[in-house]
């Protein structure tokens, strides 16, 4: 009898993936859970979990066998990734099948050599199939956004739709797979993901550590007049076919190693940097009311860095809270913290939506924009739903997982909505400018060029309506620019033509502090791009209605003799560019970027510190050499 239950007892533990480990009373694994989880104990072996093998996966074959059939498989992907990017092109005329065929068959390969392993050969080839095909698909009726299919390429965010399709639709296949209705429970969910993470980062690093070997090896040939290696590199499909081999050879290694090869200890070294990721938080928090929002718009845009945080923030706690709570953080500790961080998180998830809607409400809709907008919402719905969560406090963890999997079919929906009309992100840009230039913008800051030869077919129908209202209202101006607009094949050039000649700087710039002059002409001696730029900055208006432009002019180095300026000149956005310029004989010539002595790099700083300086908020401090000190930066005009 007790030979007959212990079977039974092993398939009911199969058939409930979702069940904690047996906790033990071992004090060594217990105070490695008092300590919070940062030390690995005994019960780390639990990371058998991860092991994707059950029933209705490929059969344990030999070793020879199996790795052969992978690195076979492998090898073919390689050849029909040659085929579909080499061949197909020049066989196909119709460039909309060519991204059709091109797209389904990366996907295919992709989604097949990703469940390769823990799905049988022709399940995984199936579904590999299930998912290319209609994201392909979606993929090819986005792409009638535009004339041509090259410039939807350019834009990017339809490739990124796809690629999200694919890549977090197949945990969901995984665990669909493994058992019916599997793609419903989140332990098999976060099982099958983290799985297919380290699995294929470890074999692309196989196959980098094997070119690497084959290059090493040519040039150790070549030293001895042997150019056989390199000979067959040159050959078209050798590369692919070689890549395809190795792939596949290492996802054979990792999955026969899969019991060692866990993401356990990955998981394990993310949760380390909550309390870090929790730590900065707090002090960046803390620091707003004292410092303001002002100072958020460095060199790279606030609302990217302040997703970027929050999206952090979501994946540490999904390291932490695990994918039950018997293998979740323990101890009061990180217990505490994660709590903490599920708080703050709202808080930068907030500040990036409010700065993407303070550029929207400036100058109006672009596809970059829709994007960040979107992004920004999604970010800060996680947030407050992981905040929300904490109010179940015996079982916040289990919320947690719930929205973990709930966000991430909202994602799929959207990445889907993306591909279609629904959520057509030219067409809403378009209305977007059209309504702004219906509202009297600024005629240059509406998006004229981008309209013209980026928004494809919505772009050019609305650049129409717009030349038809000039036309209408007598708009010679606006006529003028949509022609340039239209003729001009690279916004650059727009923006030189939109500008014009420029006659004189002279009294168009202010200078500070008062009474700081400049020789007469001085400006107008600069390159005519430059002249235009400066013009162009100037003619934008600040807070207070100050000018878009300043230069602030002082003896900066007094060892030098000769004084020296730091011209600050409003951009498109709420940025401004710095320019270090230097003052001899008459002349006023450009010498890089200022400096900040203080955070010792070149900022990229806001235009609030060019209306700190108009209003007088300023100080020219010697230390030792002169230094413009204003609005918690110290600026120097470096070389």
């Amino acid at each position: 009898m007790q030979q007959a239950y212990q079977p039974r007892r092993r398939v009911a533990r199969r058939q409930n993936p979702d069940r904690a480990p047996p906790r033990t009373g071992n004090p060594r694994t217990t105070a490695a859970r008092n300590f919070g989880d940062l030390a690995i104990g005994q019960n780390a072996l639990g990371c058998a979990r991860f092991n994707l093998r059950r029933r209705d996966m490929i059969p344990q074959l030999p070793i020879a066998s199996a790795r052969l059939t992978f690195a076979l498989v492998g090898a073919v992907s390689g050849l029909c990734v040659w085929a579909l990017a080499e061949i197909v092109p020049d066989v196909i005329e119709n460039p909309r099948i060519v991204l059709l065929l091109i797209a389904a068959g990366l996907g295919f390969f992709t989604v097949l050599l990703a469940l390769l392993g823990p799905v049988r050969l022709g399940v995984a080839a199936a579904a590999g199939l299930g998912m290319s095909v209609p994201a392909a698909a979606l993929l090819l009726w986005a792409s009638f956004r535009h004339a041509q299919v090259e410039p939807f390429l350019n834009e990017g965010y339809g490739i990124a739709a796809f690629s999200w399709l694919l890549a977090i639709g197949v945990p969901f296949v995984v665990a669909g797979l493994q058992r019916h209705g599997g793609w419903r429970h989140y332990g098999m969910l976060f099982d099958a993901a983290w799985a297919l993470v380290v699995r294929y980062s470890a074999a692309w690093l196989f196959t980098g550590a094997m070119w690497l070997v084959l290059l090493l090896s040519d040039q150790l040939l070549g030293l001895v007049g042997i150019h056989i290696i390199d000979r067959l590199i040159d050959i078209g499909p050798v590369p692919y076919l070689i890549s395809g081999l190795a792939l596949g050879l290492g996802l054979a290694i990792v999955h026969e190693l899969s019991d060692l090869l866990s993401p356990f200890l990955v998981i394990q070294l993310l949760r380390v940097l909550l309390p870090a990721l929790l730590v900065v938080l707090a002090i960046f928090i803390a620091a707003l009311p004292f410092r303001g929002l002002g100072n958020l718009f460095g060199q790279f845009s606030a609302a990217a860095t302040l997703i970027a945080v929050t999206v952090a923030g979501i994946t540490l706690i999904t390291t932490a809270i695990h994918r039950d709570d018997g293998m979740s953080v323990q101890g009061f500790g990180m217990l505490s913290a994660t709590r903490l961080l599920s708080l703050l998180l709202p808080v930068p998830a907030a500040l990036a939506l409010w700065a993407i809607g303070l550029r929207v409400a400036q100058y109006g809709l672009t596809p970059d924009r829709v994007a960040a907008l979107i992004a920004a919402l999604i970010v800060l719905v996680y947030s407050l739903a992981y905040a929300a969560a904490l109010v179940r406090r015996s079982g916040w963890r289990r919320g947690q997982r719930a929205v973990n999997r709930w966000m991430a079919l909202v994602t799929l929906a959207i990445a889907a909505l993306w591909l279609t009309p629904a959520l057509n992100a030219e067409r809403l840009s378009t209305t977007s400018q059209i309504a702004r230039a219906e509202a009297g913008a600024p005629k240059d800051t509406l998006a004229l060029w981008e309209m013209a030869h980026e928004w494809g077919i919505a772009g050019k129908r609305g650049l129409r309506q717009l030349e038809t209202r000039a036309r209408g209202a007598g708009d010679e101006a606006m006529l003028a620019l949509i022609e340039k607009a239209r003729n001009s094949s690279a916004r650059w050039t727009y923006n030189q033509a939109a500008a014009g000649d420029i006659a004189t700087l002279d009294g168009v710039v202010p200078l500070r502090p008062e009474g700081a002059a400049l020789p007469d002409g001085a400006l107008d001696m600069l390159e005519a791009n430059a002249r235009r730029e400066i013009h162009a900055a100037c003619a934008r208006r600040l807070p207070g209605g100050h000018p878009g432009c300043v230069i602030v002019v002082a003896a900066f180095d007094p060892l030098a003799g000769d004084e020296r300026a730091i011209g600050f000149f409003a951009q498109g956005d709420d940025g401004a560019r710095l320019i270090a310029y230097e003052i001899e004989d008459g002349r006023l010539t450009e010498r890089g970027y200022a400096r900040d002595i203080l955070g010792g790099s070149y900022p990229y700083v806001s235009t609030a510190m060019m209306v700190e300086i108009f209003e007088g908020r300023f100080r020219l401090t010697s230390a030792p050499r002169t230094v413009l000190d204003v609005d918690g930066m110290m600026l120097f005009p470096e070389n």
